[in-house]
């Protein structure tokens, strides 16, 4: 994997979790709906998994910084 394409996936994690927070507000406080499971759901699931993909692309970032300074 390439830094750049790491990065971009950062900040697509970033981007879906602050999407599922736009969607939570729009739904409970413009739409003044009631929180159901729909809302509860697609926070939980969007979190989970931005948050492992996350994880898993500052892991890998993490690995090829360590691999280039044994490079060097």
């Amino acid at each position: 994997m390439q830094k750049r394409t790491i990065r971009l996936g950062i900040a697509g994690a970033i981007s879906a979790m602050i999407g599922a927070i736009a969607y939570a507000f729009v739904r409970l406080y413009v739409m003044n709906l009631r929180v159901d499971i729909s809302v509860l759901l697609v926070n939980i699931v969007v979190f989970s998994a931005s948050a492992a993909v996350l994880v898993y692309l500052l892991w890998k970032e993490r690995e090829l910084e360590e691999e280039e300074m044994f490079r060097d």
